[in-house]
């Protein structure tokens, strides 16, 4: 069955996404279209980009996440980098090690700009950000044309790093619109869980699957209580924030829910071999108990009669 996936953000979570994405396949689920937020953006860039799940495994597998954290400038410089980064940056890594990463593994498929994956001028790919300045939530490619871009020349390597910037954690994105720069960060911080994305007034003429991520434990619940932890915190509420309480029925029986209850945060990017295996089974699994009871003719019967 052809189906469209939404995934939420999560960090180093997103870890569990690639698992999800291997038991949908083995299920008999095509991706039509994707969108995602954040990591989301991630697992649905290499998806419309057309790597199989094998390839995404084997880019899971050979991926050093300890190059997420490039040091800016000033954090190479001196012992107090970080406070200097974060204070001079406003990030404290150098979120530019995100685009570099995704620009190469799209090359490799002759992918640079949206145009290159649009069809009847339409993208099958679809990324949230949030532009702070301007206070509003980014739905990438479309939203380009707010800067003088067109949606089919902006690049997906761009939009991936804008997703993906954390507050705070990454360096944010600047981009121009005539006199004012706009700074662009974590579509997580408006929008997690863009569920709604694809939805249609009349019977859609496939599913939408959401993955979405729920995160068990925050660090202060944990009684550790020193600043980075407190700060580490803040970080993740604003990624993983809740949304739950406004998804309607008919969003939350097509929501895939991956538990996490292993005490990975989503800026962990120090996993062992061992994380990572926990993450791809987690999703690996809930996948596989969500299509046993997922039956399509009863969501359109219930929701769309």
């Amino acid at each position: 069955m052809n189906v469209d996936l939404v995934f939420e953000g999560g960090g180093v979570l997103g870890i569990s996404f690639v698992g999800a994405y291997k038991a949908l396949s083995e299920n008999g689920y095509k991706v039509i279209r994707c969108a995602g937020t954040s990591a989301g953006s991630i697992i649905s860039t290499l998806i419309i980009a057309g790597y199989n799940v094998q390839e995404i495994h084997d880019i899971l597998n050979n991926t050093d996440f300890n190059q997420f954290l490039e040091k800016t400038k000033l954090e190479k410089v001196c012992f107090f980098g970080k406070g200097l980064s974060l204070f001079f940056n406003n990030g404290i890594y150098n979120s530019l090690c995100i685009e570099t990463w995704i620009k190469d593994l799209l090359i490799k498929k002759g992918i640079n700009t949206f145009g290159d994956i649009m069809e009847n001028n339409e993208s099958p790919l679809k990324i949230i950000a949030a532009d702070i300045t301007k206070r509003k939530m980014l739905i990438l490619p479309d939203d380009a044309i707010l800067y003088g871009i067109k949606p089919q020349d902006f690049p997906i390597a761009k939009a991936v790093r804008m997703s993906c910037a954390i507050p705070f954690f990454y360096t944010p994105v600047k981009i121009k619109s005539g006199k004012i720069t706009s700074y662009v960060v974590d579509g997580g911080l408006l929008s997690s869980y863009p569920i709604w994305i694809f939805d249609v007034d009349s019977k859609p003429i496939r599913p939408t699957f959401g993955l979405k991520i729920k995160d068990e434990y925050s660090k202060t619940s944990l009684g550790k209580k020193y600043l980075c932890a407190i700060t580490s915190d803040i970080i993740n509420a604003c990624i993983n924030k809740d949304e739950m309480r406004f998804v309607r029925d008919k969003d939350l029986v097509r929501t895939i829910i991956i538990n996490n209850d292993h005490q990975i945060k989503s800026t962990d990017f120090k996993l062992s071999e061992e994380d990572i295996n926990y993450l791809y089974k987690m999703g690996y699994d809930s996948v596989e108990s969500f299509v046993k009871k997922w039956n399509y003719t009863d969501y359109i019967k219930r929701f769309m009669v």
